[in-house]
């Protein structure tokens, strides 16, 4: 059939293709989530099919459709962008962890009768969400059929596979072999007395195995999955992307590699009595390849937990990456500062101009995601992005929000920075100011070893809450090592997680305040957590700071600030100097010297 005359179809002209289509199937409703066949944070173009759908293009939601019902859920970070963007569409907003919105469940008990069909693609699905779905509908007998295909077959000029080559993440960056990795997985194993580990997170596997992919935009990872047993170490992966130095390196270090697909063949031969993985990130159509006589093990990967303290040899590159980042965006306020009066200053432009300052940066491969720069209401929306078509001019006046990052070789970062363009209201400077007592209450945290992060997030937001404000998103994230800008396990958030802060892990601190079509301020550095002193049996923690980028002196009011908040932001300012300075320009330096002076 020839579909090219669907490539322009509206929102709601693919809903009524999408439920001729189901109909024609026997489902009830379609459910459409946000994933690749590896449960990735952020994925490729390929497998963006409730975007395509929806209009929607957060990087995170889902949908549901029935023959009379179009409902979208967000989260806190995107309540407003969804809105706005599938307005004029038959789809509706439901806010997720909101009073008076039901959950994905709830809907469905509530508006499917017995033995309706709901259909979905397994492939994109975890086998997690797949059992907790159908023991949730178990009761009203909805049949869960995970075959289908239905946007993949509606979506005519579908972008392709992603076919980027990979490349080897050389040992002076990664401080240990991939074979050294392997071997403390196979001791895992042992441990757990299982005979094989499977892996399909993409993060995972490309730290495992020291390298690096471009399948997926800002973040350095290919399409793969991976096997390891006793005596063996395999990858499944495009042979296309692999070149003959690259395979040299990986069978070097006792990996197998096979063709991507044939884990699908594969898994259903194993002649094995047991194998661990995490069901959260194996997609339900893979699950279903292993064979029922296997034991399986259900834990979080071992990688995901090795990795996410960085050893010595990571963690002074990760500071080297910081040093050099902190230098690029520090000259870009300077250009902003400088240049705003001029009024060509717009969130394109802007963007562009912070790119080619990181590119100058010795070691830089790409942005960590893609630049978020919002001027005035635009920030109130956590994740605005401007486009060619949407845009906002930077004016003298208010709050412009840049919230951006790097890949380097020897590191990725992540910060946020809010920079006033010309003269504040009142309320601007006093909402600057609580987010950076915010930001400094948790910075200065000392805490017990076996403290998670959701036992310190509200150190960041209790300045905000004593002025009945607070911010829809998590306080902190895991930053990856040259891959996935939000990774985990640490956090700080107000869901729980067990997973005690270690010496060595990367974790951010953004506390911000969102005002919808006012403003939107976000203060972020990235820290790594250290051992900071040993009292009898007790160790304690604390957060040093990767980050050195100037705080806006024309935001602050220290009035607001208590003495020991004045001496940090003080001791910050001095140290931002002191590091940045030596890399700049004498015009640079000398606004840096006035802009970091003591207050």
């Amino acid at each position: 059939m020839n579909n090219s005359y669907q490539i322009k179809l509206t929102t709601d002209e693919k809903l009524a293709k999408l439920r001729e289509l189901m109909k024609r199937n026997n489902l009830t409703a379609y459910y459409i989530n946000t994933a690749d066949p590896h449960q990735s944070e952020y994925i490729a173009d390929h497998y963006k099919t409730r975007s395509w759908l929806t209009g929607f293009t957060g990087s995170a939601g889902y949908a549901v459709v029935t023959q009379k019902d179009a409902l979208l859920w967000v989260d806190g970070r995107y309540f407003i962008q969804a809105e706005q963007q599938i307005s004029g569409s038959e789809f509706k907003m439901m806010k997720m962890a909101t009073t008076g919105f039901p959950t994905l469940e709830e809907w469905l008990l509530d508006n499917l009768d017995d033995g309706d069909g709901l259909g979905m693609n397994g492939d994109l699905i975890s086998e997690d969400f797949y059992r907790k779905l159908k023991n949730a509908l178990a009761d009203k007998n909805i049949r869960l059929q995970t075959n289908y295909h239905l946007i993949e077959d509606l979506w005519a000029d579908r972008p392709p596979l992603p076919d980027a080559p990979i490349y080897i993440h050389e040992l002076k960056y990664t401080g240990k072999s991939s074979a050294q990795k392997i071997q403390e997985v196979r001791k895992k194993m042992l441990e757990d007395n299982v005979e094989a580990a499977l892996y399909a997170s993409l993060n995972d596997i490309a730290w495992l195995f020291n390298f690096r992919g471009n399948d997926i935009k800002n973040t350095p990872v290919s399409m793969a999955f991976a096997l390891i047993t006793s005596g063996k170490a395999f990858l499944y992966i495009d042979q296309n992307k692999v070149n003959v130095k690259t395979r040299k390196f990986l069978e070097e270090n006792g990996i197998t590699l096979q063709e991507y697909h044939l884990i699908y063949e594969d898994l259903p031969n194993l002649e094995l009595s047991s194998i661990v993985l995490n069901r959260a990130n194996i997609n339900h159509t893979l699950f279903a390849q292993i064979p029922a006589s296997i034991k399986i093990k259900n834990k979080l990967d071992y990688p995901y937990l090795m990795k996410a303290a960085l050893n010595e040899v990571e963690l002074e590159n990760q500071r080297n990456s910081y040093l050099r980042d902190s230098v690029a965006l520090t000259k870009f306020i300077y250009f902003i500062k400088l240049n705003v009066q001029s009024e060509e200053l717009n969130e394109l432009n802007a963007a562009v101009k912070l790119h080619n300052l990181r590119a100058e940066q010795d070691l830089f491969i790409d942005e960590s995601f893609s630049t978020i720069v919002a001027y005035g209401p635009n920030a109130a929306m956590m994740h605005y992005s401007a486009t060619e078509n949407s845009y906002s001019q930077i004016e003298p006046k208010g709050f412009l929000l840049v919230d951006s990052g790097g890949h380097y070789f020897d590191g990725t970062t992540d910060i946020t920075r809010t920079i006033s363009c010309g003269p504040l209201t009142d309320q601007e400077i006093k909402d600057y100011t609580l987010t950076l007592k915010a930001h400094i209450n948790l910075a200065r945290a000392k805490f017990l070893y076996g403290v998670t992060g959701y036992y310190l997030d509200v150190l960041a937001r209790q300045p905000l809450w004593q002025n009945y404000m607070d911010y829809k998103s998590g306080t902190g994230h895991a930053v990856g090592y040259l891959l996935g800008v939000h990774e985990g396990p640490q956090r700080f958030n107000m869901s729980y997680v067990n997973i005690p802060l270690k010496h060595g892990m990367v974790i951010t601190n953004e506390p911000g305040v969102y005002k919808e079509n006012q403003y939107g301020i976000r203060i972020e550095n990235d820290y790594v957590v250290l051992k900071d002193k040993q009292v009898d049996t007790d160790l304690f923690l604390k957060l040093d700071c990767l980050s050195f980028v100037p705080l806006d002196k024309a935001a602050i009011d220290v009035n607001l600030l208590e003495n020991y908040e004045l001496e940090w932001l003080n001791n910050y300012q001095a140290t931002v100097y002191r590091k940045i300075s030596p890399y700049l320009n004498s015009a640079e330096q000398e606004w840096l010297k006035t802009e970091t002076a003591s207050l």
